[in-house]
């Protein structure tokens, strides 16, 4: 017997109101531990020439060479729904990007790769007066999504080489509002630091406090040692 149409698109609303707030806990609060966000799942779709971002053919934005072949940035003439294509133009290896449902816009700029044993790319863009990124891993011969978001309210997340092996990780540089609430007047000009993460998503430590994102050795190409490391102040 087929269920009552209100109960179903009572389900439904409750799927949606449950997924929104899980993306919502995780940008509100930057400098807090981040929990999982659910992404596009990491499954291959079919691509090539025809390949369609939403409504609207793609159009190659960035490329970047990594593990032998070739990753490319999709996204509509708008910079919207964007994807990632592995392997160049015919092949059927794309993976959806989790900023497409976020309605988060790319460019040029957006598509950052780091090669090696064990290669890692990050998409990132605009959102809510910071930057957000996606992290993408090929531990073997196959790209894989992260289950989480980064997200900068200093406006920089980037792929670095920090520790002495051979992954490169995850540096987010955010204001520290350590003493006060992440909504407190001054606290986006407070002080800011680098907060650093493996390729697992696991914290491995922050810089010092700076009085400026510039004071960062590099910036906006951060670059850090694991000598630079310390363990990250907590609210």
């Amino acid at each position: 017997m087929a269920a009552p149409r209100s109960i179903v698109v009572t389900a439904v609303l409750a799927v949606l109101v449950t997924a929104g707030a899980l993306v919502t806990a995780v940008l509100l609060r930057p400098d807090a531990p981040r929990t999982a966000v659910p992404g596009a799942g990491g499954v291959p779709t079919s691509s090539g020439t025809g390949s369609e971002c939403g409504p609207r053919a793609c159009q190659v934005l960035a490329s970047q060479p990594v593990k032998g072949t070739t990753a490319e940035l999709l996204a509509d003439p708008e910079g919207r729904s964007a994807h990632v294509r592995f392997g160049g133009l015919g092949s059927d290896f794309v993976l959806e990007s989790a900023l497409a449902s976020m309605e988060v816009a790319v460019g040029q700029d957006s598509l950052q790769c780091v090669d090696g044993p064990l290669a890692a790319c990050l998409v990132h863009g605009d959102y809510q007066g910071g930057e957000i990124a996606e992290l993408l891993v090929a531990p073997a011969d196959t790209w894989r999504q992260s289950d989480r978001l980064y997200f900068s309210d200093a406006g920089r997340v980037l792929l670095a080489q920090v520790a002495g092996d051979a992954a490169p990780e995850v540096v987010v540089v955010r204001h520290e509002c350590a003493s006060a609430a992440p909504a407190a007047p001054g606290c986006p000009r407070g002080p800011v630091l680098a907060e650093v993460f493996d390729l697992s998503g696991k914290q491995t430590g922050c810089t010092k406090r700076y009085s400026t994102p510039s004071q960062l050795r590099g910036w906006p190409d951060v670059r850090l040692s694991e000598a630079d490391l310390r363990p990250c102040p907590t609210s």
